[in-house]
């Protein structure tokens, strides 16, 4: 039987983490957190499932540089794995069809379906029904240590591969066909698993939107003043005011508790 184990960088999660932690640890056979510098309960709570023996913690795990070593501790939360596969998952996906787990197979990387959720920290919570890939491909056969994370999703920009890059310092291009992505064209083996998660994220503050984007965009080697005006207008940054995207409004998970 395959291995199964999945990572996660996280930092101040205390939101999503207890529900996060109860949808997988049933369905894999190790979890490998690398926390940030947490200081709102996301430790103690991790902290507590380790005692499991599923959850594994590596604390001070917190990048100085965003594109080095955001990268290099990406890496060294894979080859902490010792497995067959490796899901990378965030901190607020919650698994909800677990059933394909177990039935991975020999290609390098899958996709995972996911249905994306989007709110203000305290406030009413939306469904992105448009505007976002509903694949992400997360999913990675450690054949090689040294593989590195790849990510495909469409935030409203041909260019948003300008933003991946950057985070994972790899030379990932999305392909794009004429229904949207086309991972035919995509230069590693990919298949669907079939895997279903519900992704939730905040929308944070626009000024530290803009922060992050300007970041991004000189660790491609833009000048500072061209990437402070991109950033301003940019569709990580705009969204919510984006006609590409289309919000429906919609309910935590019960795993959540938490009301929209």
């Amino acid at each position: 039987m395959k291995n199964v184990r999945t990572f996660t960088l996280i930092k101040n999660e205390v939101r999503w983490i207890s529900a996060h932690l109860e949808s997988w640890i049933p369905h894999v056979d190790e979890m490998i957190f690398f926390d940030g510098g947490s200081t709102d309960g996301t430790l103690e709570i991790l902290r507590d499932h380790a005692r499991g023996g599923k959850v594994k913690l590596f604390e001070d795990k917190d990048p100085d540089n965003l594109q080095e070593d955001y990268v290099s501790l990406f890496n060294e939360c894979m080859r902490s794995l010792s497995t067959d596969y490796a899901i990378f998952a965030h901190p607020d996906m919650i698994l909800v069809d677990p059933g394909n787990i177990r039935n991975l197979g020999d290609s390098i990387s899958y996709t995972t379906n996911i249905r994306s959720f989007a709110g203000e920290p305290g406030g009413a919570l939306f469904e992105i029904v448009e505007g976002r890939g509903s694949r992400w491909k997360n999913i990675y056969r450690l054949r090689n240590p040294d593989l590195g994370c790849h990510y495909a999703g469409f935030y409203g920009s041909d260019e948003e591969d300008c933003y991946f890059s950057s985070i994972t310092g790899d030379e990932h291009r999305v392909h794009w066909g004429d229904d949207g992505m086309d991972f035919s064209a995509y230069p590693y083996c990919i298949k669907d698993s079939g895997i279903k998660v519900l992704h939730y994220s905040d929308v944070r503050t626009r000024e530290r939107r803009i922060d992050r984007m300007v970041k991004c965009l000189l660790n491609q080697g833009w000048r500072n003043s061209d990437a402070i005006k991109e950033a301003e207008i940019h569709p990580r940054v705009t969204f919510k005011d984006n006609s590409r995207f289309i919000f429906v409004p919609a309910q935590y998970h019960p795993l959540l508790q938490e009301k929209s």
